[in-house]
């Protein structure tokens, strides 16, 4: 009875480590994202809101691209605002006087 209780907490000390803990950072990433099966634009979702929160410029380069647009197009996107106008994730949530872009 001694030999078999020592010998199952051997057993059971080496199984343990096998355990390994995962991290807020690790199940943020996009590749562990991936690998549980979220879509390309939720794992872009979930990246954005993490930099955002950080106080990171994510989308420096895109919000560039957005404010050069052509003036036919930002008129076209007055008039229809259900069409993307690139702005995703680049309003400043700040309370101010309504506009176009609040549309």
């Amino acid at each position: 009875m001694k030999k078999s209780l020592i010998l199952s907490t051997i057993m059971l000390m080496g199984a343990v480590p096998a355990l390994a803990g995962v991290d807020i950072h690790e199940t943020t990433s996009p590749q562990y994202l991936y690998n549980g099966g979220y879509s390309s634009e939720a794992i872009k979702l979930i990246q954005y809101n993490k930099a955002y929160a950080n106080g990171e410029d994510f989308r420096a380069e895109e919000a560039a691209r957005v404010n050069n647009k052509p003036f036919i197009s930002k008129f076209l996107d007055y008039l229809d605002p259900s069409r993307d106008d690139g702005k995703f994730f680049l309003r400043d949530l700040e309370l101010s006087t309504p506009t176009y872009e609040d549309l």
